[in-house]
């Protein structure tokens, strides 16, 4: 289980290493009897790579389930932080002139990146579809409205139907559940706003269906 907080701005960071930290939540698991370890995660970000320093409390002698606290810009496995990710995914799914050769190309110049493929920008693009197809089922299914937990049954139906697209078809049902999602505006925003924009949404998804959004 994750517990997603505010992140500062990785600029600031010493050395280029960022801490989470959360002096009563360490309190509070440490009273529960678990122990405190950390987890490290490496991304890239404005022509600099950073070390993600997160909290993760576990009680494997009770079988807990492990509780990690991340900061809202991080998505474990990926290298890059979830503004970056939502950025590319809203200026190709608001602009279907453009391909994502542009889009990735674009996303590079934006935030300073060496690296930043189209098929990164793909594989972006069809997780985030994917998870609002999981909740948009189970909130479907079970009658619950749109704070529903995803099922293994939920689940594992909207992957098929999201894998299952027709190629021809992919793209264009891609973008277009992309861009109801993200509305297309922040890209307008300058870089600073843009940035608090999309871990708002990032932050705002994982409250409202406790699962991330990438």
């Amino acid at each position: 289980m994750y517990i997603l907080t505010q992140g500062s701005p990785l600029e600031n960071s010493k050395n280029g290493t960022y801490h989470v930290q959360s002096a009563a939540l360490e309190k509070e698991y440490s009273d529960a009897d678990y122990e405190c370890r950390e987890r490290v995660y490496k991304i890239t970000y404005k022509h600099r790579d950073y070390a993600v320093h997160c909290m993760e409390f576990r009680n494997d002698k009770d079988g807990q389930e492990a509780v990690m606290i991340i900061p809202d810009f991080l998505i474990p496995g990926r290298r890059y932080p979830v503004e970056v990710y939502l950025y590319a995914i809203d200026i190709y799914s608001s602009n279907p002139a453009k391909g994502q050769r542009w889009a990735a190309e674009d996303t590079r110049n934006r935030f300073g990146l060496e690296t930043f493929a189209h098929t990164t920008l793909g594989r972006a693009l069809k997780t985030l579809v994917c998870s609002l197809n999981i909740v948009s089922e189970c909130a479907d299914s079970e009658g619950t409205g749109n704070m529903a937990l995803p099922s293994e049954r939920c689940r594992s139906s909207a992957e098929a139907n999201c894998h299952g697209i027709p190629a021809v078809h992919a793209t264009r049902i891609l973008r277009e559940r992309a861009s109801r999602f993200l509305r297309g505006h922040m890209p307008c925003l300058d870089v600073r706003a843009c940035i608090s924009g999309y871990r708002r949404i990032s932050r705002e998804w994982y409250c409202g269906h406790r699962r991330l959004l990438l």
